[in-house]
């Protein structure tokens, strides 16, 4: 089986976190970063191995050899990237907030059917454990009628860990 080719669109702050889930799989690898700001394109395609850069979003989607565009930019451009992405044939997974309003939500589903391609919503916690807890508790009437959900999420140290970088 072939591996997914994917572009990065946008190599800011959590690009680092999303390419380690690509890191020693077989069925998905990084092919393409793209960012506006080319040095930082450069450095990330670098520091994981990927020849092709792009500064524009346009000339990524333009790449034959791309099957899923990733995108990690400002929540304002992923209706017209998600939008752009499925026209050009390419299935994509968007960071949430999927988009600013229902309208474009519904846009950016209705481009996926049309071109037959796959939008996934990238929420991290969907199968946090806690969470999947609470909500079966809800679900199940143990808890009442949530008024209210309050939430911490505590990090630790480990050889594993995502480096933040400042």
């Amino acid at each position: 089986m072939e591996p997914i080719r994917v572009g990065i669109v946008g190599c800011g702050r959590i690009s680092g976190l999303h390419a380690l889930g690509y890191e020693g799989r077989k069925d998905a690898r990084i092919d393409a970063v793209c960012d506006t700001k080319r040095a930082r394109a450069r450095e990330k395609a670098g520091a994981w191995g990927v020849e092709k850069v792009y500064a524009g979003y346009r000339e990524l989607l333009a790449d034959p050899e791309i099957d899923l565009v990733e995108l990690l930019v400002p929540h304002h451009l992923h209706a017209a990237m998600t939008v752009g992405a499925c026209e050009a044939g390419n299935h994509v997974s968007v960071q949430k907030p999927m988009a600013l309003s229902i309208a474009e939500a519904d846009a950016m589903i209705e481009a996926a059917e049309r071109a037959g391609v796959t939008l996934r919503v990238y929420e991290n916690f969907v199968f946090y454990p806690p969470h999947v807890r609470a909500k079966e508790m809800i679900d199940a009437g143990e808890i009442g009628e949530p008024q209210m959900i309050r939430m911490h999420v505590g990090t630790g140290k480990s050889e594993t860990e995502w480096q933040v970088p400042l």
